[in-house]
């Protein structure tokens, strides 16, 4: 009996401990699912940051991520498999006015388009109906390209609940203004449509839906987690909520009051549905804060440690674990990726050569996440394209997918402009791409000024091969004679050209080439300085060229980095082979040289020369070196800029420049230049050591780099002048 009692205890024992087990199995299958839902808020939303630091830190573990425009963005990372500080240190170290703007570096724009991409304030694509305005402020081809850096692991999925975490992302439908919710696809694509603020970034298209921020209908998500499974939501809300009239004093501000005007309705029916509602104080911050991010981070942590022991209690409750996932780490610029071949996407007007040239990849092959990431810069800085963006599809050998949407071929560009010099003018520009032929371009200047300015360009790109350059010109400009620093006399300088050139690009800062041109002079004057020009003279002349042409600046204006070079040698003719009465032709060698110096973050040391030499018999006045002006136009090549001296004030055959702008960036986009330059001119070039005079020249220039271009006000001084003269100049030069 007594073993029968032993018998029983043991059979009772082992279903306990299996009852147990049972329990504890039930427990874990029943645990139940945690939604995390972040809000949009534009900069705000960088607090979503410092409360997932706080979730990471307590081992919470995350199923489900809906969000809205940023907080689409910093789910969508998150649920990637980026931990909350790793995306910190991916928004901490984002040049954010780089990232939410087109801009391309110029290192990435070919050398013959890099002055257009600098001249003009306003363009416009021209339409069938007439002259069109952009869908966006902001096209977003920084944005999406660092999506797709970031995401390289995952552009074959194209379902986000197959993510680590699942997720969702909501955008607007313009065109029925129903919410979208964004569940598969291209993950970098539907980042970037959820957070197309109206009129600020354009919308994107998808499934045939032209898409925007979903903020203005949904811009907290609860139900789309909810009903991805989620039984406990923790929502995160970064949004202001209604400001008074008096707080609506910004583009921004009014912007922003509208979006949340408009999904506030849902916004109410969506917090009841929350179980852990966690607000930071946004203070005096706003949507276009971007600049605060440590500041904003910090604030998400501090309000979320507020809800510890409230996110403790869940986590005992239900014993939940910390996640056990993969800590996804951002890929480098060596990363390597075989692609064995590239499919286009969007190619219509510009041939696949002209993209293949630019991107400069040999595929099949490895390539470097760096070298993608350039070629793709190459092509959008070609200047066809609005947005270029890529895939990589497959799994080992991939297949690189180009995707462009290509610019409107016809634009209609302004610019304007004021100096001391020349006074006010407009700049009237159409540009015609394709024309003819693939990869050209046809523009048209229109100069509204007092003395106006004509010019026609034709070109065709063809990258290293030779290309062809045609280009008409017509200038109606007025010159000076000066004597000890006084104006004498005033000159009607008329000034015609046909010019032809054949060139070669060997890389997007470095080009060369050979040209021919006519050109046709008219100068007169009711008082002329026979010293000074021969007036009423009218004379065709031919000149044969070679050039070679650099541009590797960081920045067209106060570059920090970077040289340019111009160095030419023509002979100029007016009777087939030679001047009339000289034996042979007269020759001019002209060479200018700028290196950028960056001696630190705010002080750049800027030296430059200039030099012109003319040699020959019987040189026409138009032909010498004119001395003068604080800065070189592009209106004739017989300029030599000198700081103290007025624009083309001194005459000779021959002239050198040495100068140095020290440039000191007082704080962001004004600058403070000391200017100083000494020159030699010579009227025999043979005697070049000895002969000549020197002249010694220093400015100081106050500047504001304007969305209008360099606002500029300089005092000069020279010691051939010797008296304080003062120069403005106002907008792009043209």
């Amino acid at each position: 009996m007594r073993y029968i009692y032993i018998y029983l205890i043991f059979i009772f024992s082992i279903n306990c401990v299996m009852a147990q087990q049972s329990q504890d199995s039930t427990m874990v299958k029943k645990r139940p699912k945690i939604g995390l839902v972040l809000s949009g808020g534009g900069a705000k939303g960088f607090a979503h940051i410092g409360v997932l630091k706080v979730i990471d830190e307590l081992g919470i573990p995350i199923d489900y991520i809906a969000g809205t425009s940023m907080g689409s963005i910093i789910g969508g990372f998150y649920s990637m498999g980026y931990s909350a500080a790793e995306i910190e240190k991916i928004v901490l170290g984002q040049d954010w006015d780089h990232l939410l703007s087109d801009y391309v570096s110029r290192r990435h724009i070919p050398i013959n388009e890099k002055e257009d991409a600098e001249r003009y304030i306003l363009s416009f694509p021209i339409k069938p109906k007439g002259i069109d305005l952009p869908r966006g402020i902001v096209v977003g081809q920084n944005i999406i390209n660092l999506f797709e850096n970031l995401s390289l692991e995952y552009h074959n999925q194209n379902n986000f609940k197959k993510l680590p975490i699942p997720f969702v992302c909501i955008a607007t439908d313009l065109e029925t203004g129903n919410a979208v919710v964004l569940d598969k696809g291209y993950l970098p694509l539907a980042l970037r449509a959820s957070m197309a603020i109206p009129t600020v970034f354009a919308p994107v298209e998808i499934d045939g839906k032209l898409l925007a921020d979903g903020g203005m209908i949904n811009n907290f998500p609860v139900k789309e987690v909810k009903a991805m499974g989620a039984d406990i939501v923790i929502g995160v809300d970064v949004q202001s909520g209604p400001k008074s009239k008096k707080e609506l004093n910004s583009f921004l501000d009014i912007l922003n009051q509208t979006i949340s005007l408009m999904a506030i309705k849902e916004f109410k029916n969506n917090i009841d549905f929350v179980d852990v509602y966690i607000k930071p104080e946004m203070g005096v911050y706003t949507v276009g804060s971007f600049n605060d991010a440590d500041s904003l981070i910090h604030r998400g942590e501090e309000k979320a440690k507020e809800f510890i022991p409230r996110l403790k209690e869940l986590k005992d409750k239900y014993h939940l674990k910390k996640q056990d996932r993969k800590i996804f780490t951002p890929p480098n610029d060596t990363t390597s990726i075989f692609v064995k071949q590239i499919e286009y996407k969007g190619l219509h007007d510009v041939g696949h050569t002209l993209v293949e040239g630019k991107l400069n990849l040999e595929i099949p092959g490895k390539i470097s996440l760096a070298e993608l990431k350039k070629g793709i810069n190459r092509v959008y800085g070609s200047q066809y394209f609005d947005q270029v963006d890529y895939r990589l599809l497959g799994d080992k050998e991939k297949i690189l997918e180009i995707n462009v949407k290509e610019r409107t071929t016809k634009r209609f560009n302004v610019g304007v402009h004021y100096d001391s010099d020349n006074d006010a003018a407009v700049l009237l520009n159409t540009t015609f791409r394709n024309k003819l032929k693939r990869g050209s371009r046809l523009s048209f200047d229109l100069k509204l000024a007092r003395k106006p300015r004509f010019q026609t360009t034709y070109t065709i790109d063809n990258g290293v091969k030779p290309g062809l350059i045609l280009k008409a010109e017509y200038n109606d400009s007025e010159v000076f004679a000066f004597e000890n620093g006084k104006k004498i006399a005033s000159y009607d300088f008329n000034y015609a050209k046909l010019d032809m050139k054949i060139q070669s690009l060997f890389s997007e800062s470095y080009a060369m080439g050979i040209g021919a041109k006519t050109e046709y002079y008219h100068i007169s004057s009711e008082f002329p300085n026979p010293d000074f020009m021969v007036v009423d003279d009218n004379d065709y002349f031919y000149t044969y060229y070679a050039y070679l042409k650099v541009d590797s600046h960081d920045k067209a204006n106060y570059p920090t980095r970077g040289i340019s070079l111009y160095g030419e040698y023509k002979l100029v003719t007016n009777n087939g082979s030679a001047l009339k009465g000289t034996r042979r032709p007269a020759s001019v060698a002209y060479l200018k040289f700028q290196k950028a110096i960056a001696i630190s973050p705010s002080f750049t040391v800027y030296p430059k020369f200039y030099g012109r030499v003319v040699w020959g018999k019987n040189i026409p006045n138009f032909y010498l070196s004119y001395t003068g002006g604080i800065d070189q136009t592009d209106y004739f090549d017989i300029q030599i800029p000198f700081v103290g001296l007025e624009r083309m004030e001194v005459p000779s055959t021959n002239s050198f420049v040495f100068r140095g702008d020290f440039q000191y960036e007082l704080f962001r986009n004004n600058y403070l230049i000391l200017k100083t330059n000494f020159g030699k001119l010579v009227e025999d070039v043979n005697d070049a050591l000895h002969a000549g005079e020197w002249v010694k020249g220093i400015g100081l220039t106050y500047s504001y780099n304007s969305i209008i271009g360099p606002m500029e006000f300089s005092l000069m001084y020279s010691d051939k002048k010797k008296e304080i003269s003062n120069y403005i100049s106002i907008g792009y030069w043209f």
